[in-house]
């Protein structure tokens, strides 16, 4: 077959069951589109169809092509779909968050913006606690109150927010300042005005200065950080154009200002540049967004094709028409009317779509009457109950519905409700660290003593405090009596648990004053039995728990460098200072398939369907919200956005109706309530009327039953809990190289790293290995980019690297990073003697066998003559040339070089020369030329592996060897390595 006819039955499959607009999107050529994407219309499937068409006609390599998206969960999605789609081995388009690609952008180019590669990005809250410690480095004097003197400094944050969203500099903004204060004159209140401005002014520089000082950015910073070195440096901005010659935008409604620079600078006049978007669904200016980006797509590229999708597969003709009658109030400022576009959805489906409208006297009313509705459809058989999905403004709006559906025993789910630090199992943890940092905090000890691990009856746990309180003794020091004095009163299982509690503080008082936090923290899960519990059973509400674990010893991971001293005490307190700043990070969502109610906020349906949607509290101040505006506003003279603030938040809260209303399939139903509580009876919204017309006002508030009514103060019907669901054969299963030679080692032990996600304690092996792959990463780069560097710059950047979690001792980690230090020191001066060979380091891959797909990082590539060589760094040692030799043939044939060896065929389509392990530290490189048994070898372990995961088997494979070299041994039940019973 020819390659044309290859291109040709590869693009067969891609267009297939386009229509013609979606088809005219997906085969654009050359050149910007704009492509108007309404609700339901297919958008995903145009802008990853249209990455496949450009992939299997040849017109782009995969690596020519970046998709910028908004949601690490969105790009995952993109990245599949189109991995599906393209041919076999045709994988590795750039699909990313814009955060993630600035991220990147900015790290790989630090040195040119004289910044260190190992910026830390901080959370709003972490944000907030440094400037308390940096606050009398701002210059405040108008915004310090001397009572509270950080009372302003989340307004002052939001500001300097806001001003680089809309790509104002410091520079910038003190130039009005000072040009304000000049032309006030006498007039005092110009002055105070200008006065005003010029202290906020000088603040917004003094903080990023601070910030890039103390080598931190939080994420705005991270888009203005690529923005300016595309700017300031036209070679890198030059050498991103030819790395990227197709760049694709989703959700183009979404970005703010300083994102579009960004994309028309990384694009260049010449632009084959996509974007997919609906200005109808712009709901996210609370975070920058600029609807207005998409209205000016046009000015900004006069001459882009534009392609307007309106045929929808989602919902009835009936719920389109009133959504577009409601949207149509946001007119002028839509590109219907701005353009003359025509976007009135049209129904593929013709179903008879229901809208209805209900008015109730109050909210448990309104509630009751909504779960009723579903509780009716569920006892006919009509529907199933993850057919149904209740939508609210807030969260907190959704708190009545779930209470109704609790008490009749339907089964539902809600997502982001709780936040980590409310979990029983991370408070557990944080009360235990508590009581090691102050013995005397009753409070922690009760609550720790309460939880279910210890298992204090609750009625002995009482007395026990009282008998403190008489004694005037902390609740710690009284639980070394009870034993004794109290031993007859107190049940079997009380003094069991104070005694475990009592022998697990002793044994980690010890290491709370000489270890780092995290590793008392993992030293407590695991000692605790808490681990072991979790493990032994396989559900969802436990796999949720481990990972909340995970997320808690990543904070104290995270935290760790920014104190002098990291030990508990110091970590509890800049925990509550997190905490007091309002920082409270999402607990863990197992993403399991359970047919269940979906209770929503309308942001958190945005990309969903459902075919029954009921709008729960539509009335004035709920749906739509009251208007808020910024305590410190920026300067009109330096917004580039709506200038009626006022007005462009109505329409948000709009365009949000709007999304809530056309998640609907089948069936939606708007419901409000007269009375929820307040004093004055409420209004129903203002979008119910521009909507369904005059008739929503004849609606007569409906009051429930008294068999309803009676039936809210029933106990809750317990609800069996879900759990997960097995993989399908043709699902797309990503897998590592560490993941494969896991589950082939022990198909447990794949399931305690890559399922339950137990987490493991830091090790001093992992922290050294991690410095010296980056140091060398970062010497290399320069070198490829004919940049100048030096071996002390090279070893500046391993300490950067460098944490002091895991070690045995201080004494143990001075060791270890001065023989770090020395070992890079070496292999970069032999480096320098070396000609320079080395064409790409830290480079991805990824390629797919049937539906695995396979990622890993190529340490680095070096080329002589037409051969290619794949390096491989190792920071353990070997003992001689003969043993380096033995590892690599040993790599090469059942292990990561072989696997490697694949990926570089597969995506290079080339053979790969030889592959070499260089044991950094000393002189010894083990070398083994690729054979095609080895790639034989690397694809059957991949088959191997996927399929026994897959088939959802876990079964372990206990061997002394294989256990002895496992972290989870200590606490499996199957180890090769425990006493028999």
């Amino acid at each position: 077959m020819s390659l044309t006819e290859d291109l040709a039955a590869a693009e067969r499959p891609i267009l297939d069951r386009l229509n013609d607009e979606q088809r005219a999107a997906v085969t654009a050529g050359a050149g910007p589109l704009l492509v108007v994407a309404g609700a339901g219309t297919g958008k995903t499937q145009v802008l990853t169809r249209r990455i496949a068409w450009l992939i299997a006609t040849g017109r782009a390599r995969p690596d020519e092509i970046l998709a910028l998206t908004f949601t690490e969960k969105a790009a995952n999605e993109l990245e599949s779909r189109v991995d599906v789609l393209v041919p076999m081995g045709m994988t590795g388009a750039w699909v990313s968050t814009f955060h993630a690609f600035a991220d990147r952008l900015v790290r790989e180019h630090a040195i040119e913006l004289g910044l260190t590669s190992q910026l830390r990005v901080d959370s709003p809250a972490e944000i907030l606690v440094f400037l308390r410690e940096h606050l009398f480095e701002l210059g405040l004097e108008r915004y310090l109150p001397v009572g509270r003197p950080d009372q302003h400094l989340r307004s002052l944050v939001a500001l300097f927010d806001r001003a680089r969203d809309e790509d104002v500099s410091p520079e910038a903004y003190l130039a009005l300042a000072e040009r304000l204060m000049r032309e006030a004159g006498d007039d005092p209140e110009r002055r105070d005005r200008a006065q005003a401005e010029l202290e906020k002014a000088r603040a917004y520089g003094r903080y990023q200065t601070l910030l890039l000082e103390n080598g931190r950015v939080d994420f705005g910073h991270q888009i203005a950080l690529a923005l300016r070195l595309l700017r300031e440096r036209p070679w890198v901005r030059r050498q991103v154009r030819d790395q990227f010659r197709w760049v694709l935008v989703d959700e183009f409604q979404d970005t703010n200002y300083v994102q579009f620079e960004l994309i028309k600078l990384l694009c260049g006049p010449d632009a084959n540049l996509t974007v997919v978007g609906d200005d109808d669904q712009s709901i996210y200016r609370f975070r920058g967004a600029r609807v207005e980006n998409l209205l000016a797509f046009r000015d900004a590229y006069p001459g882009a094709r534009e392609v307007v999708l309106t045929r929808n597969y989602r919902s009835g003709q009936r719920i389109l028409d009133v959504s577009h009658r409601l949207i149509q109030h946001n007119n002028p400022a839509r590109l219907e009317a701005l353009h003359g576009f025509d976007k009135r959805l049209k129904a593929a489906r013709s179903i008879p779509a229901e809208v209805g409208h209900a008015v109730y006297a109050t909210a448990s009313d309104e509630a009751d009457a909504v779960a009723g509705d579903i509780a009716g459809e569920l006892a006919a058989g009509t529907r199933r109950a993850g057919q149904f999905a209740i939508l609210a403004r807030t969260h907190q709006n959704l708190d009545p519905f779930a209470a109704a559906l609790r008490a009749r025993g339907i089964k539902f789910h809600r997502s982001n409700t709780r936040g980590l630090y409310s979990r029983p199992e991370v408070q557990l943890c944080l009360n235990v660290l508590r009581a090691l940092a102050d013995p005397d905090d009753a409070a922690a000890v009760h609550h720790a003593l309460a939880d279910p691990l210890f298992g204090v009856d609750p009625a002995d746990l009482a007395r026990l405090n009282a008998r403190a309180a008489r004694r005037h003794r902390p609740l710690l020091a009284m639980l070394g009596h009870a034993v004794s004095d109290l031993f007859e009163e107190l049940s079997e299982g009380s003094r069991d648990g104070i005694a475990r509690f009592l022998a697990l503080h002793r044994l980690l008082a010890g290491d709370a004053a000489r270890k780092p936090t995290t590793e008392v923290l993992y030293a407590f899960v695991s000692e605790s039995g808490l681990l072991t519990r979790l493990t032994a059973e396989d559900s969802a509400e436990n796999l949720e728990r481990l990972q909340n674990l995970n997320k808690l010893l990543g904070i104290t991971r995270r935290v760790s460098p920014l104190l002098a001293h990291d030990r508990a005490g110091a970590f509890i307190g800049h925990l509550d200072l997190l905490i007091e700043a309002g920082d409270d990070p999402a607990a863990a969502e197992v993403e399991i398939e359970e047919d269940a109610v979906q209770l929503l906020t309308a942001h958190n349906a945005k990309g969903l369907e459902f075919p029954v949607v009921f709008l729960v509290q539509v009335v004035e101040q709920r749906f739509p919200q009251s208007y808020r505006g910024d305590q410190l506003p920026l300067p009109p003279e330096l917004r580039r956005g709506a200038d009626d603030d006022q007005m462009e938040q109505m329409r948000e809260e709009r365009r949000l109706f709007y999304v809530g209303m056309t998640r609907a399939q089948d069936r939606l139903t708007i419901t409000s309530a007269l009375d929820y509580g307040t004093r004055y009876a409420r209004k129903v919204s203002r979008f119910v009327v521009e909507a369904l017309g005059g008739e929503a006002m004849r609606r007569q508030a409906v009051a429930a039953s008294p068999v309803e009514a009676l039936r809210r103060h029933a106990p809750p019907v317990e609800t069996p809990p879900a759990r997960p669901v097995p993989l399908d054969d043709d699902e797309t299963l990503t897998l590592s190289h560490s993941q494969i030679s896991a589950w082939l080692a022990c198909p447990l032990q794949y399931k305690y790293a890559h399922v339950l996600h137990v987490p493991l304690p830091p090790q001093a092996a992992f922290v050294y290995g991690i410095a010296v792959h980056h140091a060398l990463r970062v010497y290399y780069q320069h070198r490829i980019q004919g940049l100048p560097i030096l071996v002390d710059d090279v070893i500046r950047v391993f300490d950067q690297a460098w944490t002091d979690e895991g070690f045995l001792s201080r004494e143990h980690e001075t060791l270890s990073r001065e023989r770090g230090r020395d070992a890079v020191r070496a292999y970069v001066e032999r480096a320098e003697r070396e000609p320079m060979r080395t064409v790409a380091v830290e480079q991805p891959f990824e390629f797919r066998r049937g539906p695995t797909e396979i990622l890993g990082r190529f340490d680095r590539l070096d080329r002589s003559g037409d051969d290619v060589t794949l390096i491989d760094y190792k920071s353990t040692p070997v003992p001689d040339q003969a043993a380096a030799g033995k590892r690599a043939q040993d790599e090469a044939r059942d292990g990561q070089l072989g696997l490697y060896a694949l990926a570089y065929r597969e995506t290079r389509h080339a053979p790969l020369a030889f592959a070499e392990i260089h044991f950094v530290g000393t002189d010894l490189i083990g070398r083994v030329r690729v054979e095609d048994e080895h790639l034989i070898a690397a694809a059957d372990r991949i088959d191997r592996a996927a399929a026994g995961i897959r088939r959802q088997d876990f079964t372990p494979t206990p061997d002394p060897r294989t256990c002895a070299q496992c972290d989870y041994a200590r606490y499996c039940a199957f180890s090769a390595l425990r006493a028999p019973a």
